[in-house]
Formats: structure tokens, C-alpha cells, sequence
């Protein structure tokens, strides 16, 4: 759902993940247990550092790894390092997963760690800012790596749940050293094909299309984490009407985010489930205090959002729960910030929103020197 405040949090709602109970158990009316998915758009790329965007990042996870990911409850957990510490106040070593190997059978090594930081580092990478205190990487052994950061970094471990590893070898081979330019339209090698060490490899890329992953049956995690899927299949659908209707009909076997009006005729088909899960994500209005004159104001000459009693008011001038009930469906929780649970910075003391007070937000505004209210666009 989301939050609000006038923030509003998506706990579960627009995250409703809705699947077929045959999913888990494989359909014996198949061959294979293929996974036929729809969302309303398609991946930007396949170039693992181009592009840091929700759809394009589900797409890359099925075949690219991190150094570490996120559990369920957004802790930290072992993934392509097996375990991480610091050595000085400005310097990380991680120890890597032994016997891990590319879809192409190449060994993963320290090398391709580096290589893939150093890729991330780009100017043309979309990753850069969320690594941007790293100054060196080093392999110190095949299985080992070192990164050293301008100061103190004590998140660079949450830092690298972002940093898709890459194949060395197989980029130079193939010309994509240094990140898709996507300012530039460019189009590389690697933004249609990928090799990884992930679950599934790529089979299909038609962009806006088609696209299909195969089971990778020498990864790594098997039996850490087993499935029984051995194909993906994914069909971008904008319309959601239709999305639902597909899946209804059996065409599809999960959509992602389908519509809140949808849900309780999903939830009574019987043979469909609803999945709702904690989603780190905020809807906000945001009011510009830091213009000396707003552009688009009736007040000329200031700015009234630079007064923290303008803004209180705006909070308690709107009813968050007629939103969360009448909009959101009940799919959404009140939000007192914009940092969620789970997410660092986040405070639960500071994350109650202020009730809803029409009277009190207009004694606000008279304070401030605004009786009669004003005009913003």
C-alpha cells in the first residue's frame, strides 16, 4: 500500500501481485512450467548499469546478481559475497562465492567485481550517483575485493544491493565496456542480449514486444532457493482492463499492479489469489519553499510555502483518510514522512501525520498573513 501526510504509503495496494494457486505447484497441462506475466511496460534496456528504472531492474534480476540483495524485509543478505566488513574507516572488503559461473560457463572472479564498479562509475551510467564515494576497487585474490571510498561510506553495503555484476570477458568481447549512452539513443550489444550469473538466462528480447528467460539450472542458489519454473515469459499490456482480462481468462498466470477496483472480482475467481506485500514507496505533495517568489502564485513578491505554518496548513487541510478509503480502496496507509519503513533515515517517532483540521489549517493561514488563502498552480 502506500502513505500519506499529505504523504500516503503503498503497503500493499498498487504492489498487489496476483498469481495462479497452479504457479506453485506447476500445471500438468504443459510440458514445462512456463510463468506467463504481464505489467503495463516494458524494460528500458538490458544494460545493467544504464538505467536505473523499477521495470527495467525486475527484468535485470532474473539474470544479473549484486554483491549482496535485499531479503523480504529489506535486510541485508549474502548474495555474490558471501560476507563483507570493514577493514579501515574508508575501506570495504568483500569475500566472494566460490565455484559461481556466467550463463556462458566463464568463472565469476574479483575481476568482474571490479570491472562492473568500475563500469557503474561511467559517465553514461545510471549507477553512478549511488556509488559516487567509491574512489578504487581492487581484487586483492580471485576471490576477494577491496573498495576504497573518499571518506567514510558505512552504507557502501546497501550501496551495492544496486550494482549488477557483469562478465568481464564477455563485454569486452562483445564491445560494451562502458555503459549504454541513453542521452545519445545509442543501442549496443547489450542492450538486447545479457549473460549473468542469475536464476534465469535471457532466451528472447523483442523490446515492447516479447520477452522470455530460460531456467538456469548450474546457478548457484538452487538449493538455497528452489522453483520449478523453467521459462518466463513476459507480454508488456498497457491497457489494464485488458491485463485483467487475460489473466482472468488464463492467457496470463500474474499481472503486477492491476487496478484497486479490480481486485475484489481477481479475488472471487476462484482460482486466482491476491498477494499484497510492504511496498518502500511514497505519495507526497511536494510545496516549493525554497523560491524567493512562487511562478505560478496569486501572492507576488514571496513566497508563502517558505512559511512552515502555510505548509502545516496544506497538511491539515487535507483529509488523508477520505483518500486512503474513498481512492486507494483501503490499499494505502497515512504517512507522517516520506522515508518508509525499512528504509535508513526512517523514524517511526516522526512518522505520525497530523489529523485532519479544515478550521485549524484556515487559523494557520490567517497567522501567517493569508486569511482569505491564494491561488497555486
Amino acid at each position: 500500500m502506500p502513505r500519506f501526510t499529505p504523504f500516503f504509503r503503498m503497503p500493499y495496494g498498487l504492489a498487489c501481485l496476483v498469481c495462479l494457486f497452479a504457479l506453485c505447484l506447476g500445471s500438468p497441462s504443459r510440458a514445462e512450467n512456463v510463468l506467463r506475466w504481464a505489467s503495463q511496460g516494458d524494460a528500458l534496456t538490458l544494460d545493467p548499469h544504464a538505467q536505473n528504472e523499477g521495470q527495467t531492474i525486475t527484468f535485470l534480476q532474473q539474470i544479473y546478481e549484486p554483491l549482496i540483495e535485499r531479503a523480504p524485509n529489506l535486510d541485508k543478505k549474502p548474495c555474490l559475497a558471501l560476507s563483507w566488513r570493514l577493514v579501515d574507516p574508508t575501506t570495504w572488503e568483500f569475500k566472494l562465492r566460490p565455484h559461481v559461473t556466467f550463463h556462458d560457463g566463464r568463472p565469476f572472479t574479483a575481476d568482474d567485481v571490479v570491472f562492473s564498479f568500475q563500469r557503474a562509475l561511467s559517465p553514461t551510467s545510471d549507477m553512478r550517483e549511488i556509488i559516487g564515494s567509491v574512489v578504487s576497487v581492487q581484487a586483492v585474490d580471485p576471490l576477494t575485493v577491496r573498495i576504497k571510498t573518499k571518506g567514510p561510506d558505512p552504507i557502501l553495503p546497501d550501496e551495492a544491493t544496486n550494482i549488477f555484476i557483469m562478465s568481464r570477458s564477455w563485454a569486452e568481447a562483445h564491445g560494451v565496456s562502458k555503459p549504454q549512452d541513453t542521452a545519445a539513443a545509442q543501442e549496443t550489444y547489450a542492450v538486447r542480449h545479457a549473460v549473468g550469473t542469475g536464476p534465469f538466462m535471457l532466451e528472447l528480447r523483442e523490446p515492447d514486444v516479447r520477452t522470455s528467460w530460460k531456467r538456469n539450472s548450474k546457478w548457484w542458489g538452487m538449493e538455497q532457493y528452489p522453483h520449478n519454473i523453467d521459462r518466463i515469459v513476459y507480454v508488456p499490456i498497457r491497457n489494464a482492463a485488458t491485463r485483467v482480462a487475460a489473466l482472468l481468462s488464463g492467457e496470463l498466470d500474474f499481472v503486477l499492479d492491476p487496478p484497486l477496483q479490480d481486485i475484489p472480482r481477481i479475488e472471487t475467481a476462484g482460482n486466482l489469489m491476491v498477494q499484497r506485500a510492504p511496498e518502500a514507496r511514497t505519495i507526497f505533495l511536494g510545496m516549493n519553499g525554497g523560491e524567493k517568489e512562487l511562478q505560478s502564485s496569486s501572492i507576488k513578491g514571496r513566497n508563502p510555502f517558505a512559511d512552515i505554518r502555510v505548509r502545516k496548513a496544506v497538511n491539515m487541510a487535507v483529509d488523508v483518510n477520505a483518500i486512503v478509503r474513498a481512492i486507494m480502496r483501503g490499499q494505502a496507509v497515512p504517512a507522517g514522512n516520506v522515508i518508509p519503513p525499512g528504509v535508513h533515515g526512517y523514524d517511526k517517532a516522526l512518522d505520525a501525520h497530523l489529523p485532519f483540521d479544515r478550521e485549524g489549517a484556515k487559523v494557520l493561514l490567517a497567522q501567517a498573513g493569508y486569511p482569505a488563502g491564494f491561488d497555486v498552480r
